[in-house]
C-alpha cells in the first residue's frame, strides 16, 4: 500500500512527534508498504537524530518555509500557513494514497486529510497528539463563547468526524474526542525510547556525584517542559513537608517553558534548577532520579497527556503526579498504584506522599509497579504496531 504521513516535525528534528512518526514510518515500511513522509523543512531544536537517509524505503518530502522553526503568535502562523500549501500542494500533484496520517502538529493539519476524503476518498487517520481549539480555550486564549473559537471548533468537527480512524493518547482524550464527533476513537498511549540498561544506572550514579548528590538522597525530578498546561504548587507544598526530613530531599527542575522564569521566582529557594539535558545523556539524567515528578493543570484535562508518565514508568521510576484525578495520568496512577497523586488543593494527599517518599522500600515497590506498567500498557512494540494496524485497517475498508 501506499501511504502518506504528514507532521510538521520528522527526525532530524528533535520534536518529540517527530521521533514517534519516525518508527511509525520504520513499522509501517517493515510490514512491506510504500511510505512518504510530508514533513516542514524547518529544523526543530538541535538537528541530532538520524538524518532522512536513515530510514531505509522512506520518502521524506521536505515543503515550506526553510530556516529555523520560529517562536511567537505570528511566526508560528506563517510557518503553519507555509507548511499548509507545501503539504496540500505535493498531495494534489501525487498519485492518491490508499492512506493518509495527519497528526496534529501544526493545530488542524488533519483539514488535510478531511478535505482529501471528500474530494478523493482518501482514507485518513488522525493521530491525535493534543487537541484545537481546547488547547486555545485551557491557555486563555480565546474563550468558548467567542465566535472564533466556535469557527475552529467547526474545523475541528469537520476533520474529526470525516476520518477514518481517530488515535487518543489517553481515556480522557477519548472522552473528549468522541464527543465532539469522532468515530471510532482507539485509545493509544504514546511510547517510550528509554531502557535502563546497566551501562546507563552506571552513568546516572556517576552523573549524581558529578551534581552532588549524595547516594542517600533522595531526588525528585521535573524533567522536560514547564509549560502552560503545568503547575507546580503542590511540588512547592511537598517541599516544606519534607523541609528538615530524613533523609534529605531535593526538588530538582530541568528543562525550560514559558513558566520556567515564575517557578524559579516562586520557588528558587525550595527548588533546584538545571538546564535541558543533552539528548546523548537524558536516559542517565532521568534514571539518576529515584522520583519523578509529572504535573498538569485541570483545564488541560484530556487536550494533552504528559508524555513524561510514560518514560518514568519505562525506567521503573514512581512518579509524583500534580494534577487532578480523573486525567489519564491520574487513571493510569490509581489503577497501578505505581506513584503518588496530588490533587490541586489536597494537603493531605501531599502528607501521606511526603510519608511514602521517605520510606525506600515503597518506593522501589511502586518503581516495580511502574515498570510493569510500562510493559503492560507503554512498549514501542506494542503501541507503535496498534497504530500501523489502524492505518492498514482505514486502507482496507477503503478498498
Amino acid at each position: 500500500m501506499n501511504i502518506v504521513l504528514v507532521n510538521q516535525f520528522f527526525p532530524p528534528a528533535r520534536a518529540p512527534t517527530g521521533r514517534l512518526l519516525g518508527d511509525l514510518a520504520g513499522e509501517l515500511v517493515r510490514r512491506g508498504h510504500s511510505v512518504t513522509v510530508l514533513a516542514s523543512a524547518a529544523d526543530y531544536g538541535a538537528a541530532t537524530g538520524p538524518a532522512d537517509g536513515a530510514f531505509s524505503g522512506v520518502q521524506v518530502v521536505r515543503t515550506g518555509r526553510a530556516g529555523l522553526h520560529r517562536h511567537g503568535l505570528g511566526a508560528k502562523l506563517g510557518d503553519y500557513l507555509s507548511f499548509f500549501r507545501g503539504a496540500w500542494r505535493e498531495l494534489s500533484r501525487r498519485p492518491r494514497p490508499d492512506a493518509l496520517v495527519c497528526m496534529t502538529t501544526p493545530p488542524f493539519a488533519g483539514w488535510i486529510g478531511a478535505h482529501l476524503r471528500k474530494r478523493q476518498g482518501v482514507p485518513y487517520v488522525l493521530w491525535c497528539m493534543d487537541l484545537y481549539p481546547e488547547a486555545l480555550a485551557a491557555h486563555g486564549i480565546l474563550r468558548r463563547g467567542n465566535p472564533v473559537f466556535r469557527a475552529l471548533e467547526r474545523i475541528a468537527r469537520t476533520e474529526r468526524s470525516r476520518a477514518s480512524g481517530v488515535i487518543a493518547l489517553g481515556p480522557d482524550m477519548a472522552v473528549l474526542l468522541e464527543s465532539s464527533g469522532a468515530f471510532p476513537v482507539d485509545e493509544i498511549p504514546v511510547w517510550s525510547h528509554w531502557v535502563a540498561t546497566p551501562e546507563r544506572e552506571a552513568e546516572a550514579r556517576a552523573l549524581r556525584r558529578s551534581r552532588g548528590w549524595a547516594d542517600d538522597e533522595t531526588i525528585l525530578l521535573y524533567s522536560g517542559n514547564m509549560g502552560r498546561a503545568h503547575r507546580a504548587e503542590e511540588f512547592a507544598a511537598l517541599s516544606e513537608r519534607l523541609e528538615g526530613r530524613s533523609p534529605r530531599c531535593r526538588l530538582v527542575f530541568s528543562g525550560n517553558g514559558p513558566l520556567r522564569a515564575e517557578w524559579e521566582r516562586r520557588w528558587g529557594s525550595r527548588f533546584e534548577f538545571l538546564p535541558p539535558a543533552p539528548e546523548e545523556t537524558c536516559a542517565a539524567h532521568l534514571l539518576a532520579a529515584d522520583v519523578h515528578l509529572v504535573s498538569q493543570q485541570p483545564e488541560w484535562t484530556g487536550v494533552v497527556v504528559p508524555s513524561k508518565f510514560p518514560a518514568a514508568c519505562a525506567l521503573g521510576r514512581p512518579t509524583v503526579f500534580a494534577g487532578p484525578p480523573r486525567s489519564a495520568v491520574g487513571q493510569w496512577l490509581s489503577g497501578s498504584d505505581a506513584g503518588w497523586i496530588l490533587p490541586p488543593g489536597d494537603a493531605s494527599a501531599i502528607e501521606a506522599a511526603a510519608g511514602g517518599i521517605l520510606d525506600a522500600r515503597l518506593r522501589a515497590e511502586k518503581g516495580h509497579r511502574a515498570f510493569s506498567l510500562f510493559e503492560q500498557k507503554f512498549t514501542r512494540e506494542r503501541n507503535c504496531g496498534r497504530v500501523a494496524d489502524r492505518v492498514e485497517q482505514a486502507a482496507k475498508d477503503r478498498t
